[in-house]
């Protein structure tokens, strides 16, 4: 499935039930807006040439809300998103965003359904804030948190950091002094580059193709308890075995791979504000080791939990105090394509009773964008009884539409190496 470059993000879900009229969703929307302020803002150029957010006091839900009627069968919903990636999000006066009604891929004999996938501008939201787009239009009424007015105010952004914005310099937190040699340490290697895989440093298209994989949730849980993990330990330590393969597909020696993982930095407060809070962390996916488990037990550690704490906490710190020449060049340098060649992320979505009118959400996905430079971004969505890896790369990176086939095969080799443990 491929498209054009834009720095769109979000997410795509299934619904089971008749669709909505695409009036009928365009109210629906426009109901929710006063609690989505990402929605009504656009970026622009303020002074000294420093992005700034600017509200849309007047959206029109019709130039955002558009509808896709299918004229074929597909055998999976996923391969819808073919036919939006290629579309471009609202531009000008426009906040950069769409929600995609999309239904007559069905071959008829089974219940009706239908898809909605979502995209914005990564400058406007990050995965967190994905997540209080998609709880807010699809679920009982959250109660407003009463944002803060963010018209007309800079964004911590620019384009050499792909437009990623920090939040509002406010708040803080203590900062760890080991935490600080990390991320001076993420810094230094950024400007080494990232070493070998010659598969990833070919120069991009600008064209992106997505390909989707899904796991029962019930195999990563049982793998996690049995090797006292988490999920996200789980999915990097398949992602290192797939990209192992791809290595030896391409008959390049596998070596040790470096990623860039999010980490957010909102508050509990933030969690619908405009903008994207987050950090990076560089993670050297082992690459080439051969054993599972010892893949396993590298990640484990550079995803200790009081590690990722203090890292989290010392970010948002350095990130609201510093000034922001400072923190934009961190951001930028901690970006940088050269310091990474893919960037991953694992998200649980918590969604209480999600629903659309009669129809019921049984399936989503998340739609990362890779950074300007980059062939390749990752999500892995947990919904409930599914988790999905997206994967969406340039298509020079050919090999990216393999990498779910190649996930789960490695998912299946790690099972097989906790059960010989056992034995």
């Amino acid at each position: 499935m491929s498209g054009t470059h834009q720095l769109a993000v979000g997410w795509a879900v299934r619904f089971r039930g008749e669709p909505p009229s695409p009036d009928a969703l365009r109210r629906h929307v426009r109901a929710r807006l006063a609690d989505l302020p990402t929605l009504t803002h656009r970026v622009e150029e303020g002074p000294g040439s420093r992005p700034c957010f600017v509200s849309v006091p007047e959206l029109d839900p019709r130039e955002h809300v558009r509808e896709l009627v299918m004229r074929d069968p597909r055998e999976q919903w996923q391969s819808c998103l073919q036919e939006v990636l290629t579309r471009p999000l609202p531009a000008g006066h426009r906040p950069p965003w769409d929600l995609w009604l999309i239904h007559g891929y069905g071959d008829g004999t089974g219940p009706p359904e239908y898809v909605l996938v979502f995209r914005i501008h990564h400058a406007l939201e990050d995965g967190a804030g994905h997540h209080y787009v998609l709880r807010t239009l699809f679920t009982p009424r959250i109660a407003p948190q009463g944002s803060r007015r963010v018209a007309d105010t800079p964004a911590r952004t620019s384009a050499d950091t792909s437009a990623h914005a920090s939040g509002p310099a406010e708040g803080g937190g203590r900062v760890s002094s080991r935490a600080v040699l990390g991320i001076a340490g993420d810094v230094a290697r950024s400007l080494r580059g990232n070493g070998n895989w010659a598969v990833l440093r070919r120069p991009p298209t600008g064209k992106l193709a997505t390909a989707v994989g899904t796991a029962a949730t019930r195999r990563l849980l049982a793998l996690s308890r049995a090797l006292d993990t988490d999920i996200s330990v789980i999915f990097l330590t398949a992602l290192t075995g797939a990209m192992r393969a791809v290595a030896v597909a391409e008959e390049e020696r596998p070596a040790p791979l470096a990623l860039l993982w999010p980490l957010t930095v909102r508050t509990g407060g933030e969690r619908g504000a405009v903008g994207n809070y987050l950090t990076m962390v560089r993670l050297r996916l082992p690459c080439a080791e051969p054993l599972p488990l010892r893949r396993l037990g590298s990640l484990s550690r550079q995803l200790e939990a009081g590690r990722v704490e203090r890292r989290m906490r010392t970010s948002r710190a350095l990130m609201r105090r510093a000034p922001l020449p400072m923190s934009l060049g961190t951001l930028r340098l901690l970006m940088r394509p050269r310091h990474a060649s893919l960037t991953g992320t694992y998200f649980p979505a918590a969604l209480p009773q999600p629903a659309l009118g009669e129809a019921r959400l049984d399936g989503a996905l998340g739609l990362g964008a890779p950074l300007p430079g980059q062939l390749c971004h990752l999500t892995l969505l947990r919904y409930r009884s599914e988790c999905t890896l997206s994967v969406v790369h340039d298509t020079a990176f050919a090999r990216g539409a393999d990498l779910p086939e190649l996930w789960l095969a490695a998912l299946a080799e790690l099972e097989a190496a906790v059960r010989g443990a056992r034995e």
